[in-house]
């Protein structure tokens, strides 16, 4: 082993796996694999616009599990380069954390590096890692003050934070 200190002696607590963003290819499709194959109940459906590109999203839930499957609206959008770059799959996996600051500044000193800041909103607070290019994945940072789903203002900081600097 490499690495044998606890994440609690690091400085990092992660408290759960939030939810996990896929990239898809035909949103209407991977809804009905998500929910009539799966099983999984669709909670909530979203358009969001930036400057220059946009995406169509889905959330859903099953026994505390929580999907957010993204396609893009054009392909110059984040998430149609995301595919195009990685293939369909995991565009982001969400990390729980008590300090979403506290948290980023502790990775940012490990040599982490974030596409996003701290986007704060009411009952939601993120930021978004820079992807991978060993493992194709990008990390969220979230902490949650009583907001269950997801905040509009939130989602369209992310969006227009990530078109700006054309991360995906």
């Amino acid at each position: 082993m490499e690495n044998t200190h606890s994440l609690e002696t690091s400085g990092i607590v992660y408290r759960a796996i939030d939810h996990i963003a896929l990239a898809v290819i035909d949103l209407e499709a991977a809804i009905r694999l998500f929910t009539s194959v799966l099983g999984f109940k669709l909670i909530g459906r979203r358009h969001i616009r930036g400057a220059k590109t946009g995406m169509h999203s889905a959330e859903l839930e099953h026994g505390g599990l929580r999907f957010v499957l993204c396609q893009g609206t054009e392909p110059e959008s984040q998430v149609s380069r995301l595919v195009s770059e990685y293939g369909p799959g995991v565009a982001h996996i969400a990390l729980e954390v008590d300090d979403v600051a506290k948290t980023v500044g502790e990775l940012g000193t490990r040599g982490m590096r974030f596409d996003t800041s701290v986007i704060e909103g009411p009952g939601l607070t993120q930021s978004f890692t820079a992807r991978d290019a060993n493992t194709g994945l990008s990390f969220e940072i979230i902490k949650r003050s009583g907001e269950h789903g997801f905040v509009d203002d939130n989602i369209q900081s992310l969006f227009d934070q990530l078109e700006k600097s054309n991360s995906y």
